[in-house]
């Protein structure tokens, strides 16, 4: 989550995609920063992650609306989600894990 984020506040300083763009970055990476710290609540943090890949999804959409920009920073969301699904599945394994440990107890 913390290379998404980081790849997220990049596009948004770099892109030329316009106000709307950036704005749309800048609220992913806000969310994927916020995931990180919500490790005592894994459920929420996954959730967190659903929001990120339809933030970004709505990122693609906007994308279509306006004209493509053909720019590496567009390109940049895509990885996020990439990664933010990725993070998901681990954080939902995790929280199997700590069930299955809280039942043996």
């Amino acid at each position: 989550m913390l290379l998404a984020a980081v790849l997220l506040a990049v596009g948004a300083i770099v892109g030329e995609g316009g106000w709307l763009f950036s704005g749309l970055m800048v609220c992913m990476s806000l969310v994927a920063i916020t995931s990180i710290f919500l490790f005592k609540n894994r459920p929420l943090q996954a959730n967190l992650c659903v929001v990120l890949m339809l933030v970004g999804i709505a990122y693609y959409i906007a994308l279509a609306v306006k004209q493509p920009i053909l720019d590496w920073t567009n390109a940049l969301p895509l990885v996020a989600v990439l990664l933010a699904f990725l993070a998901r599945k681990r954080i939902l394994k995790d929280e199997k894990l700590v069930r299955s440990l809280d039942r043996i107890r």
